[in-house]
């Protein structure tokens, strides 16, 4: 409108002056327009990037730009910039208050407090989320969890924050690091694609710990689910490590995978334990050191990226990057999920053969449609594998965000693996 009115003004102008300086407005208004409409289309892309959970993309979209608050925040907290997310999502709070940007920034700062043990603060967002969306069962649910975890102090290290210990178990069905609690020595899973830790429910009495009331429902890769109570850890050695207040979901002893362990292994380290220590690696002797320093030297590349509470990898296929669930406590084996099958139909068309396998998770045994190739090679953290067979799973195993899981199968094809959150890497040695 308002070049409108300077063209106006000037029709009492010399005829050529005036088609001049029309022609001057008409050529900055193409330019303002088309600045507009690429604005427009760059701001589509981005939250096309954001819908899909596609981070690394939209990292390197917004780099150096001066990108919405929604999504600078998103990526700072994808990639473990715990300052920078807070700073940017509660911006986003702050000026859209009890809107949906509002509470999905609500959310991705409850995923972020659920990471470092800021149980308080994960009611104080879910609260938020639930007067902004009251019926949002998925919040309604999670809450009670978190209302337990609350009634202690946060998770928190003691003095040391390093350790190596040995007479771990390192192969392709498990994953397993010596622990001790009240005194008693435990050797428990490590299960990076367990968004909590979880302990049977005979483990905790065993241990002398006391079993919340609260309940929550929770779900499971291979569309399953299970009913969950709470128990906090007071204190959980490994070596000369000290973790405090270590939250756990308590399981039946009839569930998976507890009823085919024995006393000592009901429990498993999920993703929000793990992610405390800040590293941890491991050899296949059984090796494990705690949050040991990173490594300037070995110019990793960002290779990890977390989904909320679960840690996503990029592996190498084909000379594209494909983000995986990274998950250690998968002992069956790397899934391949509906969007490889999506992206490479005509591979599976041509090398494909069609079958059944039976899918074992937290919620129960399910038979799933499959589809096997012959292999895959697949570079892991600067690491050559070979998965042999390859198995496409059918939905509802999986989502359409992520090509599949990678277990330990592929893992334990390396002498070492080294896990670094704080440069957010995942390395494999030969």
């Amino acid at each position: 409108m308002p070049l409108m009115k300077m063209v106006r003004v000037k029709r009492n102008c010399a005829s050529w002056g005036m088609a001049t300086w029309i022609t001057r407005t008409i050529a900055l208004f193409a330019v303002v327009f088309i600045a507009a409409l690429a604005h427009a289309q760059v701001g589509d892309s981005l939250r096309s990037l954001y819908d899909q959970n596609r981070f690394f993309e939209l990292r390197d979209a917004i780099k150096d730009q001066n990108a919405p608050p929604l999504y600078l925040g998103t990526v700072a907290s994808a990639f473990n910039d715990t300052k920078r997310a807070e700073k940017y999502l509660n911006r986003v709070i702050k000026l859209e208050p009890a809107s949906d940007n509002a509470y999905y920034a609500h959310g991705r700062l409850a995923y972020l407090y659920a990471r470092v043990g800021r149980n308080r603060e994960v009611v104080q967002q879910f609260d938020r989320m639930l007067a902004i969306k009251p019926n949002s069962t998925d919040v309604q649910n999670m809450r009670p969890l978190f209302v337990g975890f609350s009634r202690y102090s946060n998770q928190s290290l003691g003095k040391k924050h390093s350790a190596k210990v040995r007479s771990g178990t390192v192969s392709k069905d498990e994953l397993t690091i010596p622990v001790s609690v009240h005194g008693k020595a435990l050797n428990w899973i490590v299960d990076t694609g367990a968004n909590f830790s979880m302990i049977s429910e005979s483990e905790a009495r065993m241990l002398g710990l006391s079993i919340g009331s609260e309940k929550a429902k929770v779900g499971d890769a291979n569309g399953g689910s299970a009913t969950v109570r709470t128990v906090v850890v007071d204190k959980l050695s490994i070596g000369e490590m000290e973790i405090r207040n270590v939250p756990f979901t308590v399981a039946l002893d009839s569930q998976p995978p507890f009823n085919d362990l024995p006393p000592g292994k009901r429990a498993i380290l999920g993703f929000t334990f793990l992610s405390a220590l800040k590293a941890i690696s491991w050899t296949s002797d059984g090796t494990f050191e705690i949050g040991f320093p990173s490594d300037p030297s070995e110019n990793r590349q960002t290779n990890l990226w977390f989904d909320g509470l679960t840690p996503v990898i990029r592996v190498r296929y084909q000379n594209r990057d494909l983000d995986f669930a990274f998950d250690t406590g998968d002992g069956a084996g790397t899934q391949l999920w509906s969007r490889f099958s999506d992206d490479y139909a005509t591979l599976l068309k041509e090398h494909g053969t069609k079958s059944t396998r039976k899918v074992t998770q937290m919620g129960g045994s399910k038979e799933r449609d499959i589809v096997s190739l012959p292999e895959l090679q697949l570079q892991v953290g600067g690491f050559d594998t070979v998965l042999k067979p390859a198995q496409v799973f059918s939905k509802p195993v999986g989502n359409d965000s992520r090509y599949g899981l990678l277990g330990m199968d592929l893992l334990t094809q390396a002498r070492a693996v080294k896990v670094d959150f704080r440069s957010m890497t995942v390395s494999l040695f030969p």
